[in-house]
């Protein structure tokens, strides 16, 4: 029998056709995370290739988060998850500030359009903890410290009560790898992005879903506008973008 990978396109490398057709059979076969795959020797007679080639096509897909290799067991299909995604994404954003204003801009659209569903579904829990997160903001911002976390914290917040895990995952993903690659911002302090975040809590608590989309706007609007800027002659020390 043919093996199924020769219809594909032959100037691929073999390793990643090998990948392809791994993933084929995977869906095909209606495999689940936990579920084992075949053998190294079963799939290289499987696709008609050698043993070499499925070993590295294996490690490929491990390394994206596809498969994994329990020791003195075999290889497993592997729970989805954002991991992979992020271990290499900040890679790609240090490449220049262009990625990381396109990731801005996802950020802010995403978070704009999803604002209104989020304050249909916020709990006094969430607001509650968006206030204690918020005074930890302030005090740090008033001794003229970065406050990374509670930055994260603070926008995870938002739409936890989405109750959305994937959309969780997704935000924590870009603000992740946005914070890993970001260049210091200049001319912005702490306290600058302390206000930032207590206008978007003040808008919520108006019930006013175009003025709780607008603040979040705005408060891009420093962020986008720092990726802008060129070199200056003198960085003087500030906090991270948030």
């Amino acid at each position: 029998m043919e093996p199924d990978f020769r219809r594909l396109d032959d100037r691929a490398p073999l390793h990643q056709i090998v990948q392809h057709e791994i993933r084929n059979h995977i869906l095909k076969e209606g495999l689940r995370p936990g579920d084992p795959l075949k053998s190294e020797s079963e799939l290289a007679r499987l696709f008609g290739v050698s043993r070499n080639s499925v070993r590295e096509a294996v490690k490929a897909l491990e390394s994206t988060g596809v498969l994994e290799t329990r020791r003195g067991s075999g290889v497993y299909i592997r729970d989805f998850s954002f991991a992979p995604l992020l271990d290499h994404l900040p890679y790609g954003l240090m490449q220049g500030n262009r990625a990381l204003r396109e990731l801005a801009a996802l950020r802010k659209t995403l978070e704009s359009a999803l604002i209104t569903d989020a304050m249909r579904a916020m709990t006094p829990e969430s607001i509650a903890a968006m206030r204690e997160t918020l005074t930890t903001m302030h005090e740090l911002a008033e001794r003229g410290e970065d406050f990374p976390e509670q930055d994260r914290q603070f926008h995870q917040l938002l739409f936890r009560d989405l109750d959305n895990t994937m959309l969780l995952r997704l935000f924590d993903l870009f603000w992740r790898a946005f914070h890993a690659a970001a260049p210091p911002a200049r001319g912005r302090t702490p306290m600058d992005a302390y206000q930032g975040h207590a206008a978007i809590l003040d808008a919520i608590l108006t019930g006013d879903p175009d003025q709780a989309r607008q603040a979040i706007q705005d408060h891009y609007i420093g962020i986008e506008s720092k990726l802008t800027e060129g070199p200056a002659a003198e960085a003087p020390a500030a906090e991270p973008l948030q």
